[in-house]
């Protein structure tokens, strides 16, 4: 025990973990916020929108966000590898060239405000794809109502269509990390069975986030203390991410759903209102 406790005290001091003054409290809703990243990233898409108002809560918006997007990188890495026989690539673009216009028009929105107003942007966000979440469920069950007879055969989508989502997509991933429910509700208009949807998802994540790190590095959202913190967030990635594979599919989804919704909510307000 004694050689555990010298281990993490070393590796506490070499990750300069301290600076954060973060209590225990606060690492409990840490590695809450980066086990769901895991868990989400692995079998349930769009469940990351509370990891995000919950990183909120212990860091700086701005700080937050940049926290966030290693993390989501290290679990788009191990979803990759598993969903990426089911990937269709064809969906990914020109999906993807918007995405990357949306994260270029983002970045004249957060240069051009303060911690405070950009805990207001994240957190009215949020809401909005909370709302977007609930449609995009709704949508759901009425298209799985159908008969398959009556459906008609699953086309790609438009230009247009492609446009607005990946505009949508890339804006309020840039600005909140949580950009989730758009894509699942792309990828529901697209009518993608679970595993090209899961395979899919995971692929346009990716190359997602990857695109943002110039513009979060350039406003120091992502630095090398901010890495630091991404580093201890590994073990945790992992088991969300192993939790994800094994037990996504036992979970009850409604069940989960609304937990995640009500925590959303309520995470959502405390951002707005604190």
């Amino acid at each position: 025990m004694h050689f555990f406790n010298s281990l993490f005290d070393l590796l506490f001091n070499f990750l300069s973990l301290g600076q954060w003054n973060l209590t225990l409290p606060d690492w409990g809703i840490f590695c809450l916020a980066v086990f769901i990243v895991g868990f989400a990233k692995a079998g349930l898409p769009g469940a990351t929108i509370i990891a995000v108002p919950l990183m909120a809560m212990i860091l700086p918006p701005k700080i937050s966000v940049g926290v966030m997007l290693p993390i989501y990188m290290i679990a788009d890495i191990m979803s990759v590898w598993h969903w990426r026989r089911y990937a269709e690539r064809n969906y990914c673009f020109p999906y993807l060239l918007f995405v990357g216009l949306g994260i270029w028009g983002a970045s004249f929105i957060v240069r051009a405000v303060d911690n405070k107003t950009f805990g207001l942007l994240i957190g009215w966000a949020i809401l909005i794809l909370l709302l977007i979440s609930l449609l995009t469920e709704a949508w759901g069950k009425r298209t799985q109502g159908k008969n398959a007879s009556d459906a008609p055969p699953p086309e790609k989508p438009s230009l247009a269509i492609s446009a607005f989502f990946g505009f949508s997509t890339g804006l309020i991933s840039s600005l909140a990390n949580a950009a989730g429910p758009i894509v699942s509700l792309y990828m529901i208009v697209s009518r993608r069975n679970k595993f090209q949807f899961l395979g899919t998802v995971a692929v346009c994540a990716f190359f997602m986030n990857w695109a943002k790190i110039p513009l979060f590095v350039s406003l120091g959202s992502i630095s090398l203390q901010t890495l630091k913190l991404d580093v201890a967030a590994i073990p945790a990635i992992a088991l969300g991410v192993l939790a994800g594979f094994i037990l996504a599919g036992k979970i009850p989804q409604k069940a989960f759903k609304n937990v995640i919704c009500l925590l959303t909510f309520l995470a959502s307000l405390n951002l707005i209102f604190r």
